[in-house]
């Protein structure tokens, strides 16, 4: 394997000069050493690149380093501390949450051949399998399939921290990552891996949330406005913005469920309580950042079933909620003077109406978009207001002005 050369000061083997805070609880001990060696035997043994070790932070799933680049991926004596496995060229990772009660491992997973595997401090399991032939990384509600530019934790590597409620990984070996079974890794033919059935986390398309797709702001679908002012002032905050990213560690969490869940609440402040508005954003929050920074999906990315997300977004009733800069005081106002007379004057001509309708008007010259932000403007200002229409299908909002609180036909 060809390797690009490295100073001593920025070796991201080198723990002291990288990272002046790590803890490095074992460097070279006998508790530290035989996982490492145990697996980089087995490695060897199935004829698979023992040069696939990353570094992470100590006491953390965090890389140091750029993983995929196989510059930064080295045999196991070059590293201390935690490190990552890299799978890919011929290996395979079963990575198995099965400590949460409702995500139990499939029947397919117990039918494969015992192999070398490694225990979680959480109660979950890392299944190493050789394979002849390439695999997709898979996401599934149970765990991943490990199998191209992604990593797993190491036997040996422990963590120093858990936000869990039921498990304290800062106990006395609490945190550590442990072979129980050492033998030969089992070589498998990947049709015996299901057929990938939800999204890739590194996929470019846009992640269904009910029948919205949610690429970008401009794709929410919201009772309100200026969802771009409040979007931005929801990313003003280091912590916010890094719960928005997907930088859990950061935001002071190992936990996926529970940063999420965090995550949600607190743009439920932002956005008005609205459970159906925070769900489109928890979307596009982590299709724009689909892994954390240990290198795991976004849990709102691969659990799609109902019980897990209305989980997630089961808000409080708050107190009082984020209230946006009104146009003209501060910002730039989102739409200009001119638009909002042509939008308003479509809207005296057809009310009550839709977005859509009021957009496709004769008057009206902006996209959907700029339309929806004028009547909501006009909202602001108390010169329209909306309702949903309980006649029409799927009961769209309707625009109409606000002196005709009363609509026969709504």
């Amino acid at each position: 394997m060809t390797r690009t050369n490295h100073d001593t000061d920025s070796d991201p083997r080198n723990l002291s000069s990288q990272d002046s805070t790590a803890h490095s609880p074992g460097t070279g001990t006998t508790a530290q050493t035989e996982p490492r060696t145990a697996l980089c035997n087995r490695l060897a043994i199935a004829g698979l690149d023992v040069e696939r070790f990353v570094p992470l932070r100590d006491g953390t799933k965090q890389s140091r380093v750029d993983h995929t680049d196989p510059a930064y991926q080295y045999s196991v004596a070059e590293l201390d501390g935690n490190y990552g496995v890299m799978a890919g060229n011929g290996l395979v990772i079963i990575d198995i949450d099965d400590y949460d009660d409702d995500q139990l491992a499939p029947d397919w997973i117990t039918s494969l051949p015992s192999t070398f595997t490694v225990e979680t401090p959480h109660g979950g399991e890392h299944r190493y399998y050789a394979v002849s032939d390439p695999v997709s990384n898979r996401n599934c509600e149970w765990g991943e399939i490990r199998a191209a530019n992604q990593y797993v934790v190491g036997p040996g590597s422990e963590l120093d921290s858990c936000s869990k409620d039921w498990h304290d990984c800062s106990d006395d070996d609490a945190g550590r990552y442990i072979v129980c079974d050492d033998r030969p890794l089992a070589q498998i033919s990947p049709s015996r891996l299901p057929e990938q059935t939800t999204q890739q986390p590194n996929s470019s398309t846009a992640v269904s949330t009910g029948s919205l797709e949610v690429a970008s702001v401009d794709d929410v679908d919201a009772p309100f406005g200026k969802l771009d002012t409040r979007l931005r002032a929801f990313l003003g905050d280091d912590r916010r913005k890094a719960l928005w990213e997907g930088r859990y560690s950061d935001a002071g969490y190992d936990d996926r469920s529970r940063a999420e869940a965090e995550l949600a609440w607190r743009l439920g402040w932002f956005f008005e309580g609205n459970p159906e508005v925070v769900s489109q954003l928890m979307t596009l929050a982590c299709e724009q950042h689909p892994t954390t920074d240990w290198n795991e999906p976004r849990k709102w990315l691969v659990r799609d079933d109902d019980g897990y997300r209305e989980n997630t977004i089961e808000l409080p009733d708050y107190d009082d909620t984020y209230t946006p800069p009104w146009s003209g005081r501060g910002p730039r106002p989102e739409v200009s003077q001119v638009t909002s007379d042509r939008v308003l004057a479509a809207t005296f001509d057809l009310y009550p109406a839709t977005v859509d309708e009021i957009a496709n008007h004769e008057e009206v010259d902006v996209c959907r978009e700029q339309t929806r932000k004028a009547l909501e403007e006009l909202r602001d200002h108390d010169v329209l207001a909306r309702r949903k229409d309980m006649k029409r299908r799927d009961n769209p909002y309707v625009y109409y002005p606000l002196f005709e609180e009363e609509i026969d036909d709504i």
